[in-house]
C-alpha cells in the first residue's frame, strides 16, 4: 500500500477562513511577525483538524494556503474590471500574478504549519 493522502475540503476552507482571520488580526497586533504567525497557526489548525501523518497535515495546509491565494486573485480581478473597465482588468492582472508567486511563501508555511498540526495531534487518520 502507497501512502495516500486525501485533501479534505472541509477543513481546507475552515483553513482559508482562519488564514484571513488569524492573519490580519495578529498582523494588526504584532506588527512583522504577526502575520506570519497567523498563517502557521492556521496551517496548525487545519492539520489539527486534518490528523493522520505529518504529510497528509502539510497536503491539506498548502492547499488552504494555495486556495486563499486564488480566491483572493480571482476577486481582485473581478472587482478590479467591474469598478474600471479595460484598465482595471489590466491593472488586477499584474496584481494578481505578483499575488499569486508571492503566494509560494504562505504555501510553505501553512504546510509546515499543517505538518505541526497533524504531529501535535499524534492519531492516524481513520480508513474509510
Amino acid at each position: 500500500m502507497g501512502c495516500e493522502v486525501l485533501i479534505n475540503w472541509g477543513v481546507v476552507i475552515v483553513g482559508f477562513l482562519a488564514e484571513i482571520i488569524l492573519g490580519g488580526i495578529l498582523g494588526v497586533l504584532i506588527p512583522g511577525w504577526g502575520a506570519l504567525l497567523g498563517l502557521l497557526l492556521a496551517g496548525m489548525l487545519v492539520g489539527y483538524m486534518v490528523g493522520g501523518d505529518a504529510g497528509n497535515g502539510a497536503v491539506n495546509g498548502a492547499v488552504a494556503g494555495a486556495f486563499g491565494a486564488i480566491i483572493i486573485s480571482v476577486l481582485l480581478l473581478i472587482f478590479g474590471t467591474i469598478l474600471l473597465g479595460l484598465v482595471g482588468f489590466a491593472a488586477a492582472s499584474v496584481t494578481s500574478m505578483v499575488l499569486l508567486l508571492g503566494s509560494i511563501g504562505v504555501i510553505i508555511i501553512m504546510a509546515l504549519g499543517g505538518a505541526v498540526g497533524s504531529l501535535i495531534k499524534g492519531e492516524p487518520e481513520a480508513s474509510l
